[in-house]
């Protein structure tokens, strides 16, 4: 008997042992499909976190692109009434291009609905980013600009993911992801090119006739046209709302290297037209006023020479005609200063002009600025055969800066301002004997020589004007600084409140011109500063008419900033630009 109880007792264990393995196998199973179920669940909920965090990436520097060209007197953004500084949500506001750019990676913002696969997007504009603080002494770039009232802007992307596996066991058929992004208009340094600030114009960059500009060296883009107008924004010339002309924009040996350079358009045409020759035409997202937190001068005593320049001989305080020269000095000037049959020589510092002469030579505007009809005002007239150079940095009055700065302003209210006029004719001696200049000395002592791209011959005949070489104020650089030698500043600091069409700048290559600084024309608001301009067409309204005439080409070695730019004649107008200056610009950043 024994024995076969010991058999049915291990049947028994046997069968016992089975039921155990198979509860086992049973709990493995269950374990390793929820494992499966919560690892598809978080891999989704990862990648759809993933995705809303691309999303909002793009939506945020959709955003402060938008937020950085409104600052420049464009309106692009669409955004909804009182937005910024008020936040708003995507549904119901596609047109922003906030919501555009989330809607392109997959999120349409029209809402979450309960219980379902669903997405929203939430548009704010905060007061403040941690780890940035105000422009200052104490807080160089980057940094928050102050002249920019909504500087941030802040994308919350939520995205409604539907559960598996996590759903049984919560009851919850969804769950909600996010991403989101931050980010900012910040004060920063960089290279600039050539910058045509005019938002909407449909043709503030011209190059017309059968005229020619070169740009050698500076940055890799050479030429920045802000205005968003599909029409023509920057064009040869306008002819019937086409890019066309016989005009040529040679930019091959701009950039670094000299190997070429772009040209960047805002707005149209977005291919370059026949006479353009350069590395790309691209379309460039506007880049902010250089100059913008360069303040005007304070007014200074009036000059000695403001009723007429002093007579000196020939070799005296670097005056180089054999009939002598007028000499000029520096100071408030409320007579304007005509040069006309002789030669004027002037004294290192800065000219505050005030007091305007009539010239029926005034310059054509362009379409969105009318030249004046008739009579235009000028600050600085420089007529036939007369010559401007620069005094020696010795002469009694200099302030030691190696150069000078015209401030080019009016007694005030309309019908006052001026500008300076080059007259087609200036530059040529009249019959005199004028020794030529030297174009060595063009630059700043143990500054950067012109690249000998630019073709600047050794010595030329004609008007010389240098800018400003020692730190003397802010003028100097206009605020910029050169990461590899001395550079030259602000040369035509045009008064901001200055809208007047026959109150504005031309300049002809005549005899010869060769301009050594930065020069910026540019019309922003009634109380004269750089931020916060008015919108056409109460802004924007400055130009520059440059021109180079066959034998007395022109060249202007440094920036120019204006709201729009006229190249015209039937010369050319060789421009060099350094790629070691840097300027204060405003930049869109994506922060967080």
């Amino acid at each position: 008997m024994k024995p076969a109880k010991l058999k049915k007792s291990r049947r028994q264990k046997s069968r016992q042992s089975g039921q155990t393995v198979t509860l086992v196998l049973l709990c493995l199973g269950l374990f390793m499909l929820g494992a499966v179920g919560l690892s598809v669940d978080i891999s989704n909920w990862w990648l759809h976190k993933q995705v809303a965090q691309g999303a909002a990436d793009a939506a945020c520097t959709a955003g402060v692109m938008d937020l950085l060209a409104n600052t420049q007197g464009n309106s692009v953004g669409a955004f909804p009434a009182g937005s910024p500084p008020g936040s708003f949500k995507c549904a119901g506001n596609t047109g922003s291009a906030v919501c555009q750019y989330a809607a392109l990676n997959g999120y349409s913002g029209a809402g979450l609905v309960a219980n379902t696969a669903s997405n929203e997007v939430a548009v704010s504009f905060p007061g403040s980013v941690p780890g940035l603080s105000a422009c200052g002494p104490g807080s160089p770039p980057p940094c928050i600009p102050a002249g920019v009232a909504s500087p941030f802007i802040e994308v919350v992307v939520r995205d409604r993911v539907p559960t598996t596996f996590t759903g049984l066991l919560s009851g919850n058929r969804t769950t909600d992801v996010a991403g989101s992004a931050v980010c900012g208009i910040l004060q920063s340094t960089s290279p600039v090119p050539i910058i045509v600030l005019h938002p909407s114009c449909s043709h503030p960059f011209e190059v017309s006739g059968s005229a020619t500009v070169k740009i050698v060296g500076g940055p890799p883009r050479s030429v920045q046209v802000n205005s968003n107008n599909a029409s023509c924004a920057a064009a040869t010339i306008q002819s019937a709302g086409q890019c066309g002309g016989n005009g040529t924009i040679d930019l091959s040996k701009g950039g670094p290297s000299f190997t070429g350079s772009d040209f960047g358009v805002f707005g149209a045409p977005k291919t370059p037209p026949t006479n353009f020759t350069g590395a790309n035409w691209t379309t460039g997202s506007p880049i902010s006023d250089p100059f913008m937190l360069v303040n005007e001068p304070t007014v200074p005593a009036l000059s000695l020479t403001n009723g007429g320049g002093i007579n000196v001989g020939v070799g005296v305080d670097g005056c180089p005609d054999n009939a002598g020269c007028k000499k000029y000095l520096p100071g408030l000037y409320t007579n304007a200063i005509t040069v006309k049959g002789e030669t004027a020589i002037f004294v290192p510092g800065i000219y505050y002009m005030r007091g305007t002469t009539p010239d029926n030579k005034s310059d054509p505007g362009n379409g969105c600025v009318p030249g004046p009809t008739g009579t235009g005002r000028y600050v600085l007239d420089v007529d036939s055969n007369g010559v401007v150079r620069p005094a020696s940095n010795t002469a009694v009055g200099s302030d030691g800066s190696n150069g000078v700065m015209f401030y080019m302003s009016g007694s005030g209210g309309a019908g006052t301002y001026g500008s300076v006029f080059l007259g087609a004719n200036a530059g040529k001696d009249g019959g005199r004997t004028i020794a030529p200049y030297a174009t060595a000395n063009a630059t700043c002592p143990g500054g950067t020589a012109p690249p000998a791209q630019l073709g600047l011959p050794a010595s030329v005949v004609g008007n010389v004007l240098l800018g400003q070489c020692t730190a003397k104020g802010t003028y100097i650089g206009g605020g910029s600084t050169d990461t590899s030698g001395t550079i030259r500043g602000l040369i035509f600091f045009q008064d901001r409140r200055n809208a007047d069409a026959k109150g504005q700048a031309g300049m002809q290559g005549g005899g010869g011109l060769v301009i050594s600084g930065n020069m910026y024309f540019h019309n922003c608001n009634a109380a004269g500063t750089g931020v916060n301009c008015s919108a056409p067409a109460a802004g924007y309204n400055a130009f520059l008419n440059l021109q180079g005439n066959p034998g007395g080409s022109a060249y202007v070695l440094g920036n120019i900033t204006t709201d729009e730019l006229v190249i015209g004649g039937n010369g050319a107008v060789s421009m060099a630009l350094n790629p070691n200056a840097v300027y204060n610009i405003y930049k869109a950043s994506l922060l967080r």
